[in-house]
């Protein structure tokens, strides 16, 4: 029974990061298409809708919910405590050379990858974002076993500065990580091909789900402390979530926080009870 319920925990990441995009593609094909986009109109909505996400659900956990005293206990799924450190503070440098990163990788994307025109079709949509999640997940942990052996552990080590973890951590590594984590997020456009669309909704959620596991707090997508639990053993748990690392024997067990977040983790406590 155990292993059915850490089953269904894990789908349901899956799940719910499929269904939050499909949905939020149906915004922006009833947005855009009956708009033109010819390809650089396509790059820069893409990096525009990428970096506005990012800096937007960022600052709303750090400055708004975080704030916030009785969500942020309420919130709070760190169970191992760590020494505070300070944050490196937003520079004019800083925001400059990441959003000329995000716009590179932008123009490389959609420059490569093959574009497929989907249409709205709802289940549609939800296959394949529900495809893309396990096939990034997979492409993801096995970049991230290799950033902590030997041979390219020193690339990822600016990443790891922090044991203590915020929200803003997700986008503080080096150039070459940063490099190869977005080759390896981009390998499953490349099997199942993008619509602009999908792509838009993608980045957002994939931000979302970044950014809150990074932050030590159990908002939506990351209903425990998986990722806090890496930074702070620097071991184990290297997938988004902790699907591949129960098949490769390599994860650090989160907390299971019940609540409407995590259905799966309610039931459980219910049959424990």
């Amino acid at each position: 029974m155990q292993i059915i319920f850490n089953l269904f925990f894990e789908l349901e990441f899956y799940i719910k990061v499929a269904i939050s995009c499909a949905i939020l593609q149906q915004f922006f094909y009833w947005v855009l298409h009956d708009v033109e986009l010819n390809f650089i109109t396509q790059v820069f909505l893409y990096w525009v809708v990428s970096s506005v996400s990012f800096y937007g659900i960022g600052l709303f956990i750090e400055k708004v919910i975080k704030k916030n005293d009785q969500l942020r206990d309420k919130l709070n799924a760190r169970v191992k405590k760590v020494k505070k450190q300070p944050f490196p503070a937003f520079t004019a440098k800083g925001i400059v050379i990441g959003q000329i990163q995000g716009l590179i990788t932008a123009l490389i994307i959609l420059c490569l990858a093959p574009e497929v025109h989907r249409g709205n079709g709802l289940l549609l949509n939800l296959g394949w974002f529900f495809m893309r999640i396990i096939a990034a997940d997979f492409c993801f942990y096995v970049a991230h076993w290799l950033f902590h052996r030997k041979i390219l552990l020193r690339i990822h080590l600016k990443h790891h500065e922090f044991a203590d973890s915020s929200s803003f951590v997700a986008g503080h590594k080096s150039l070459s990580e940063y490099i190869i984590v977005t080759i390896t997020d981009i390998l499953p456009i490349f099997i199942f091909g993008y619509d602009i669309t999908q792509l838009l909704a993608w980045t957002v959620i994939g931000n979302a789900y970044n950014l809150e596991g990074h932050s030590s707090l159990s908002i939506f997508f990351i209903a425990s402390d998986f990722h806090d639990l890496h930074h702070t053993s620097f071991k184990g748990n290297y997938g988004i979530h902790g699907f591949w690392d129960r098949v490769f024997n390599t994860l650090n067990p989160p907390t299971k926080k019940s609540g409407i977040i995590s259905p799966v983790a309610s039931l459980e406590k219910m049959a424990v009870n």
